[in-house]
């Protein structure tokens, strides 16, 4: 068995800070099992990779180490953005205190950024309809 499929798993449970326990539950199967694969002892079944790539949202060649585009390209995912951008004018219209690369905006500048927001919305509405 290719070391890559090992070393994929690894990276996985651990870029989504997961314990091998945990995984195993996701997975169900037990937390042994999560250990021969990450030590390449074990090839998972062809049904756990299809589990894993689903639960991860990376394709099964990214697993199986075909491939280093860890994007699953049989999944499309559409996203409207102007769903997004109004979920962002409420979320920040409830918080009392909004940060921007770390600095705490004060009512002005939160006033700024919702005005940008609220533009930015009313512009791409503006321009799709023409």
């Amino acid at each position: 068995m290719s070391s890559k499929i090992s070393e994929r798993i690894r990276y996985l449970r651990l870029k989504n800070n997961l314990t091998a326990k945990d995984l195993s539950i996701i997975l169900g199967t037990s937390e042994s099992a999560i250990s021969l694969y990450e030590n390449g002892k074990r090839k998972p079944s062809i049904e756990l990779i299809l589990k894993m790539a689903d639960y991860f949202s990376v394709s099964t060649d990214f697993i199986l180490g075909a491939t280093e585009n860890m994007a699953d390209s049989e999944k499309v995912i559409d996203i409207d953005f102007s769903d997004v951008l109004e979920n962002l004018i409420v979320y920040i219209n409830n918080q009392n205190t909004i940060r921007f690369d770390g600095q705490k905006l004060d009512n002005d500048l939160k006033e700024i950024f919702m005005k940008n927001v609220t533009n930015m919305l009313d512009n791409m509405r503006f321009f799709i309809k023409i």
